[in-house]
């Protein structure tokens, strides 16, 4: 695996996307605009029609309509950069060196048209030419990386094996991409029948401790074990990691995969196009693993699957990078893509779900954990899923339901199921379960070494109830000792102070909440009743009116109070008491270093 600082430096220098993003204040304004401008049949109600849709990330229709402005006559460097980009984004290589072409001739120097030649290049069997192309790309992530494997597969794709293992050892000699070497150098021994330097390169790989062992890479090595008539040792690969991996699915159903197979199981990388694929999917996943790499993550991860289409790994990838931009659908497209006999399956519709749930279709996500769990009925991570998707949706009995259910599948209890009962807790408080949740919350306390966010829900939790006050204030003050930072602790601990009767610094707590908080109506709430008593009755006003057009943590604001405090003003309240003179000046001295 590379390293950041490794990568950081590759990045240096290369040029590939021109801008094309921008934030803009009201989306729905430019919705309206959208909406007429794909009326406009003239080239610039064309070209702004593609403009927003590429501001909305809507690529399909960015590229359809990029492409209309062009054929009506509008050519431009910066509209044909933003189409030739767009297509190869989405994996259209051949339309987007039709611009590429077109770019080139208009005077743009941007290396990334010579990536897409050589790309188109390449997959149509013209080695030398994509050489070439890639050669004289100077910039650092070409040269140290990319055209050294590019060129090795482009070798392999013309029968020469001594020439392709030359080009590898180009890479030899970096500690940064050993295993890449080594993993590329099995491949091409392979695809030469050579099993013994293959199994050699394999064994590198496998044993190296300066990093894991990719899934991808898991795949690759056991499909040459199973055909070499060695499935045992297969096996025994993928048990390695299954004891501490948090992917045991998909090594669960890799090894059922073996298990099923036998030597004539076909060979996994079987063409030099294949071999391209796994090239820039390796370069994808390396730049992925930063967030300055995102946009070449996605370049290089369409281009894979220009080459290999039926590679599930980047399929995953692909929508990984979807979701993480927030585009939802997109994600989900390609997680419909990949089949049920998959490794990739179990964790393809468990992102499914999520992203439906995020869309807030909780109908439909929990459609398909359902769908999931009958296959698999004690499936821990399908239940505690569920739980959450219903938790969310406000389904408290039946979220109760599945967490108990997830709860019931563990074999051994281990800090790292600590959530499960939190979340459990939750739904048992917000059902009015308080004893229940009070239990599941001193269990999760326990598993998980005392989390700050444990701490803080159990904390508050006995504040809102005036009991164990003195413990629930050292809860607090431990959580914020662990996460200064955090908005709702620093919420928590402001209403320590609000209920102990010091509304100055419960002001100041509950000010920089709402700093950090601004859409949370629970700390809004709090901030109206401390400016209240302490005097400040126009801003409590406008505080309790703030809360109840906020969003973030509605559910929980008691809007029938509010409206009688904007209405009534607020009485003050019996101030609690605390009895540890310990805590009671450990409050005093915090106060003094925040002051």
């Amino acid at each position: 695996m590379l390293k950041a600082g490794y990568i950081i430096t590759l990045l240096s220098g290369i040029g590939i996307f021109n801008s094309c993003t921008a934030n803009f204040f009201n989306m729905q304004e430019y919705d309206k605009q959208y909406a007429y401008m794909q009326k406009q049949e003239t080239v610039y109600g064309n070209y702004l029609a593609g403009r927003i849709a590429h501001i909305r990330q809507d690529y399909d229709n960015a590229a359809y309509y990029y492409v209309k402005s062009l054929e009506k006559g509008m050519v431009n460097k910066d509209l044909l950069g933003k189409t030739y980009i767009i297509l190869a984004s989405q994996g259209k290589i051949d339309k987007a060196a039709k611009y590429a072409e077109i770019a080139r001739k208009n005077g743009d120097d941007n290396t990334f048209i010579d990536v897409i030649f050589a790309v188109r290049d390449f997959k149509f069997g013209k080695y030398k030419e994509s050489r070439d192309r890639l050669t004289q790309i100077q910039e650092k992530t070409y040269q140290n990386l990319i055209t050294p494997l590019f060129a090795a597969w482009s070798y392999t794709g013309e029968g020469n094996y001594n020439q392709a293992v030359a080009e590898l050892e180009k890479l030899s000699q970096t500690e940064e991409i050993k295993t890449v070497y080594y993993l590329h150098k099995g491949l091409i021994a392979e695809y030469f029948k050579d099993p013994n330097t293959a199994q050699k390169c394999y064994d590198i790989v496998i044993n190296d401790r300066g990093g894991d062992v990719s899934f991808r890479a898991l795949q690759i090595i056991t499909n040459f074990f199973v055909r070499s008539g060695n499935k045992g040792k297969a096996e025994n690969l993928v048990s390695k990691y299954y004891g501490t991996s948090n992917i045991k699915e998909m090594l669960s159903s890799l090894n059922k995969k073996i298990k099923e197979s036998d030597s004539s199981v076909p060979l996994l990388i079987d063409s030099a196009n294949k071999g391209a694929a796994e090239v820039f999917l390796e370069v994808a996943l390396l730049f992925k693993s930063i967030p300055a790499g995102y946009d070449y993550a996605q370049m290089y991860m369409a281009v894979s699957e220009y080459f290999n289409p039926d590679n599930d790994i980047t399929k995953i990838a692909m929508a990984d990078i979807f979701e993480e931009r927030q585009m939802y659908k997109d994600a989900n497209k390609y997680y419909d893509s990949v089949s049920k006999k998959s490794e990739m399956f179990y964790p393809a519709q468990i992102k499914k779900a999520n992203n439906l749930s995020e869309e807030k279709q909780y109908d439909a996500a929990v459609k398909v954990l359902k769908k999931l769990l009958r296959d698999n009925p004690k499936n821990f991570q399908v239940l505690f899923n569920l739980g959450d998707v219903l938790r969310i949706n406000n389904q408290q009995t039946d979220a109760i339901k599945y967490y108990n259910e997830a709860i019931d599948s563990i074999f051994y209890e281990s800090e790292k199921y600590w959530p499960v009962y939190y979340a459990l807790a939750v739904s048992y408080d917000k059902n009015k379960e308080w004893v229940k949740a009070q239990e599941s919350l001193e269990k999760a306390l326990k598993l998980s070494n005392r989390h700050p966010q444990v701490l803080n829900y159990l904390g508050y939790s006995w504040l809102k109830y005036n009991i164990n006050v003195d413990k629930a204030a050292s809860m607090i003050l431990e959580a914020y000792e662990k996460e200064p930072n955090d908005g709702v602790i620093i919420d928590s601990l402001g209403w320590v102070y609000f209920k102990t009767g010091d509304y100055k610094n419960a002001i100041l707590y509950l000010e920089k909440a709402s700093e950090l908080n601004p859409q949370n109506a629970v700390i809004s709430d709090h901030l109206g009743d401390a400016y209240w008593l302490g005097g400040r009755k126009n801003e409590a006003v406008f505080q309790w009116k703030r809360a109840l057009k906020q969003e973030e943590d509605n559910e929980d604001l008691n809007k029938k109070n509010v409206k009688s405090k904007i209405e009534n003003g607020l009485n003050r309240s019996d101030v609690l008491t605390l009895k540890d003179e310990q805590l009671y000046h450990s409050l005093q001295d915090l106060e003094n270093i925040t002051n």
